[in-house]
């Protein structure tokens, strides 16, 4: 008997030994492989979802909720073997993302921006809001301004979208907006809007004060000018606009008639307004300049270097988003130039699209250029992005491309997406490329949607659509716990 104990003990230490190092190796990320024989270093995946309550399947393999694991914010699905895997994220209500992953030894695979579509989000009509043609959103959250064409009638409302209260504010028989699309646009303070109309084929602007819906007609109020276009509100001064007349740009008072307007700038093809700063393109010699809107006499500051060819046929968008960050598209021909001031010091304007560009639209951090034409939809990347998946500075990723004609085309919330209308269908489709890009429907309607408009403070988006009434559903949809576990 007594033989027998040093056997036992020694069987135990063995054991003990083996044991140890397993619950070691297995919390290093080590996983024995029968089939091998032998031991391999897994990784994960790690997943942020909207919405946060989810399922989720490894390789058709529902993994409990009691495994997972929380890493900044994110699920985390550790000790898995390094290769292909098929992820799958699904909840109730909502169509399943899927995704085929590469998962590397003694690392993370991340998937930060997986957005869930509901699949029964039918659009919420919006009351009185009939033969609503275009919403133009306020500075404000909550506060659009709604253009209607009631047969030759059109008419301009304000609406409260937390209470539903809506209030016309301007009325003018056989007028229309334009049909190059320029925009009403609301005052810095939400007091005044600038409506641009045509009538009797002449283009007119109208100054609105939304409290008391007192009307200027712009052009008779401006002494010894009638040929104006493009005004924009002086992001510094209340009360105040800039405008160009042919090329020359100037300042008025929309308060005081007997003031002349003040001349600014001559040689302008195209300006734009971000922050307290005037940027615009020389007519002349296409190189962009600045000046501080407060101080319109100041010495102008050079941006680019390089000029860009000016067609005297067509006209040019200038879209700013700081003195670093900027764009120019020609209107007609479509091309399109982006200027980035990348730490090389290269300043030229370089061409992104020779021609067909519809519009662009800057995130709102500044580090991707959303750029688009009747059937294709691409991004510029201006900064480099680290988080997965990594890209590159100064590189384009073309993200779809269709054979029928995409409008609405914009931003969603998490600047990873983007929202568009096909037909009758509103979608959004992920920048991430790898494996596949996920492309779901968020609301669709019988007819083909005029407009789409996108409120991240409300988490909502707002639609024009036939017989021309406003609706709206929640996107996204708003977090309201982690996880959910």
């Amino acid at each position: 008997m007594l033989s027998i104990r040093p056997f036992v003990f020694w069987v135990f230490v063995v054991l003990f030994f083996i044991t140890a190092f397993s619950v070691v190796f297995y919390a290093f990320g080590y996983r024995f492989n029968l089939d091998r024989g032998i031991f391999i270093y897994t990784g994960s995946i790690s997943i942020k979802s909207n919405p946060e309550t989810v399922d989720i399947r490894v390789d058709n393999e529902l993994i409990p909720k009691q495994k997972l694991g929380i890493l900044n914010n994110s699920i985390l699905i550790p000790g898995l073997a390094p290769g292909e895997h098929f992820i799958e994220v699904s909840a109730d209500g909502y169509a399943t993302w899927s995704k085929k992953a590469i998962v590397q030894s003694g690392l993370s695979t991340e998937f930060w921006n997986v957005l869930l579509s509901q699949t029964n989000n039918a659009p919420q009509a919006i009351p009185d809001t009939a033969f609503a043609e275009k919403i133009f959103p306020a500075p404000d959250t909550n506060l659009l301004a709604v253009a209607k064409q009631n047969n030759d009638e059109f008419t301009v409302a304000t609406l409260n979208t937390a209470t539903g209260a809506s209030t016309q504010v301007f009325s003018l028989p056989q007028a229309s907006l334009p049909a190059d699309g320029e925009n009403i646009e609301w005052s810095p303070d939400n007091r005044k809007l600038i409506i641009p109309l045509e009538q009797d084929a002449t283009r007119g602007y109208f100054i609105v004060n939304v409290s008391d819906q007192q009307t200027l007609a712009l052009q008779p109020f401006i002494k010894n000018d009638r040929s104006l276009y493009n005004p924009r509100w002086d992001s510094t001064t209340r009360n105040l606009l800039f405008y160009l007349s042919g090329t020359t740009l100037y300042r008025a008072n929309t308060e005081v008639s007997a003031e002349l307007p003040l001349f600014i700038k001559d040689k302008v093809k195209a300006y734009d307004i971000s922050g307290s700063t005037i940027y615009y393109l020389n007519n002349d010699n296409g190189i962009i300049y600045r000046i501080p809107a407060n101080r319109p006499d100041a010495e102008p500051t050079q941006i680019t270097t390089a000029p860009i060819d000016i067609d005297p046929h067509d006209t040019y968008a200038l879209v700013v988003y700081d003195e670093k960050r900027l764009a120019v598209r020609a209107r007609e021909t479509g091309k399109l130039w982006v200027y980035n001031e990348i730490p090389s010091g290269d300043t030229i304007l370089k061409p992104l699209a020779e021609s067909g560009a519809k519009g662009v639209q800057f995130s709102n951090d500044g580090k991707k250029l959303l750029f688009f034409t009747d059937n294709e939809m691409s991004v510029y990347f201006i900064n480099a992005w680290d988080a997965q998946p990594v890209r590159e500075a100064d590189t384009t990723l073309q993200v779809a491309r269709f054979s029928s004609v995409i409008k609405n085309v914009q931003w969603t919330k998490d600047y990873e997406h983007i929202l568009f209308t096909l037909g009758g269908s509103v979608k959004i489709v992920e920048l991430d490329s790898r494996d596949r890009r996920n492309i779901a429907e968020i609301a669709a309607f019988t007819s083909p949607v005029a407009q789409a408009l996108s409120r991240f403070e409300e988490n909502r988006v707002y639609f024009v659509n036939p017989p021309n009434t406003l609706s709206y559903i929640p996107f996204p949809v708003p977090q309201t716990n982690i996880f959910g576990f």
